[in-house]
């Protein structure tokens, strides 16, 4: 019994150690990365939110003095906490682009069924930093999980030891994302149909199996953007939805396998923009779909077709009066302090 009694307290021990290192070491600079976008939002004019299609807008491009804080993967429930995150903070964007896709309304980072569940709990260390230990949309497993047993919380542990073995000068810094060179790349129109077709695939037995553990994500997830817009509008901002344009490859997939949920999202747009949210529907733009040029892949546009896409989306708001006609070089960036704002040139 007194072996057993030390075994377990040794792996007590054990964990303990695990998950004070899970704190101090920042995976892939992610946490580092976060705190400053953070800090570069303040005083902006705007702000973009959601998920990796957010690489579609360009601030230079649309003449706005704006920063990003959106990331691969990003929910809506974590769009709509990041909203709170910086409003509570002092100078907060007076417009807030949110960019999101057909299905993004049935993702919850936190459900069971996630495949997404590190993603979540990366973000939850950032709020902790911040003092904030709420959940997001009802989600407490994970915070329990982050913050009792972050050992057990995180993947990646190979990324940790490869970080301290780059500390201690044992092995080269792990290789960060190139965005000049996704940027560059094009889509081979020849490839675009099997690899929509692979994509959408994986993505609807995803779907498949959060619908099958929680049916009201979708609602919550609304309602979540409901909030997050009422919030927006008492501090005299606005809220705008953006859809970008994606391959007609990629849409009609989406719509055969899919197509519920892409009826779905329809219906909440249409939903939002009643509610006061400028909605902008792109995602079936026929000035794009077959422009495979102007795509990396099927679901992102490089950075001739962002910096394109910016223009028109732009040039949208300012029609419809969200946004005053203003004259200005877009090829000089907004500006910031009286300095050029070059992000994402």
């Amino acid at each position: 019994m007194i072996r057993l009694f030390q075994f377990l307290g040794l792996g007590f021990v054990l964990l303990m150690m695990l998950n004070g290192l899970s704190w101090l070491i920042d995976d892939g600079g992610q946490q580092r990365r976060m705190q400053a976008a953070l800090r570069d939002v303040e005083g902006r004019d705007a702000v973009t939110l959601g998920g990796s299609v957010g690489i579609g807008l360009r601030y230079p491009q649309m003449c706005v003095d704006g920063a990003d804080f959106y990331w691969d993967g990003q929910d809506l429930f974590e769009v709509a906490a990041v909203a709170d995150l910086i409003l509570d903070r002092p100078n907060p964007p007076r417009l807030w682009i949110v960019v999101a896709a057909p299905t993004a309304q049935s993702y919850d980072n936190g459900a069971s069924a996630s495949e997404r569940g590190a993603r979540r709990r990366e973000f939850h260390r950032l709020l902790f930093r911040h003092g904030r230990f709420g959940t997001i949309g009802g989600d407490w497993r994970q915070v329990l999980v982050t913050a009792l047993t972050p050992a057990l919380g995180y993947d990646a542990w190979a990324a940790r030891f490869h970080t301290i073995l780059n500390r201690v000068g044992l092995a080269a810094p792990a290789p960060q994302p190139d965005e000049a060179a996704r940027d560059r790349r094009m889509l081979e129109p020849a490839a675009a149909a099997a690899s929509a077709e692979a994509f959408i695939e994986q993505q609807s037995a995803h779907l498949e199996r959060m619908a099958y553990y929680d049916g009201s994500i979708p609602r919550r997830a609304e309602q979540a953007l409901v909030r997050m817009n009422q919030r927006i509008a008492s501090s005299g901002g606005t809220m705008i939805l953006v859809t970008p344009p994606m391959t007609e490859a990629v849409r009609a997939e989406t719509e055969r396998e899919m197509g519920e949920q892409v009826r779905g999202f329809d219906a909440m747009l249409g939903r939002l923009a009643a509610d006061g949210v400028a909605v902008s529907n792109h995602w079936r733009d026929p000035a794009f779909g077959r422009r495979y040029d102007l795509f990396a892949d099927n679901q992102h546009l490089n950075g001739a077709g962002a910096k394109e896409f910016s223009r028109v989306f732009v040039r949208e708001l300012r029609d419809r009066g969200v946004l005053p006609a203003v004259a200005c070089n877009s090829g000089q960036g907004a500006v910031k302090g009286g300095l050029p704002h070059n992000r994402r040139t």
